[in-house]
């Protein structure tokens, strides 16, 4: 069964924060979630508001399979430790993820 994961870097800390239960709501719905470090975009950290608040959010909605990467770099290799074949990686988001799919060509079977 082919299964969707969803590989996201949320854009910016306010943005996240005043989107915040929405984001979860949506983040929730793919099979397998990584979330990334927020793209800042010059923007201070606010901690109610950063990555790790909300997979904790996420998890509280039941999904269980959501995990944190906060370095791109491991996500490769991650992916390739949970993907299976036939899954549908989508990446999504802002910043240094606009990267990823070229590592993930480099480092995850097609």
């Amino acid at each position: 069964e082919r299964r969707l994961v969803l590989v996201y870097q949320p854009h910016r800390y306010s943005r996240t924060r005043d989107l915040f239960e929405e984001l979860a709501d949506a983040l929730a719905a793919p099979d397998l979630l990584v979330l990334t470090e927020i793209h800042a975009a010059g923007e201070q950290p606010i901690a109610a508001a950063g990555s790790e608040a909300l997979l904790h959010a996420i998890h509280l909605r039941g999904k269980e399979a959501a995990f944190y990467v906060a370095d791109l770099g491991e996500i490769p290799d991650r992916l390739a430790a949970v993907c299976r074949d036939g899954d549908l990686v989508v990446t999504m988001g802002a910043g240094s993820i606009g990267s990823l799919p070229q590592l993930l060509k480099e480092h995850v079977p097609a």
